[in-house]
């Protein structure tokens, strides 16, 4: 298993702990992801309760920089439901990070003005 794999990995049995049904994975045991308007999360889960996709990306101390990552960042923090009872609502968002990415990423999502959306949360894999 890659360090990649196993961030993932840690980022779905996280979603589960949520109580999520983890839908897709990049890591052994999921099916892959599909691209979402041309970017794909590592990890979506489904919120049965209130009907409503969370999605999740993880990065490390170097890939958190790539304009790959800043991308999937700013798509993917922007969605909202379509259709539903959550219709409307921004899909919830997490940035999966190791401990040495914890400050950069801040700094990242910052800058990003992606804050105060109050759909985002970092989590350490």
């Amino acid at each position: 298993m890659t360090k990649n794999e196993g961030m993932v990995k840690n980022m779905a049995e996280n979603f589960q702990d949520k109580g999520l049904e983890v839908l897709y994975a990049k890591c052994n045991g999921f099916p892959d992801p599909t691209d979402v308007q041309g970017v794909k999360p590592d990890v979506v889960g489904w919120d049965p309760q209130n009907e409503l996709y969370h999605l999740g990306i993880v990065a490390d101390s170097e890939t958190i920089t790539y304009d790959s990552t800043k991308e999937k960042i700013n798509t993917l923090a922007k969605m909202m439901m379509g259709v539903g009872t959550s219709e409307g609502e921004r899909l919830p968002f997490y940035v999966g990070v190791t401990k040495e990415a914890s400050t950069i990423t801040d700094k990242k999502l910052q800058e990003n003005n992606l804050i105060s959306q109050g759909n985002i949360e970092k989590i350490l894999v």
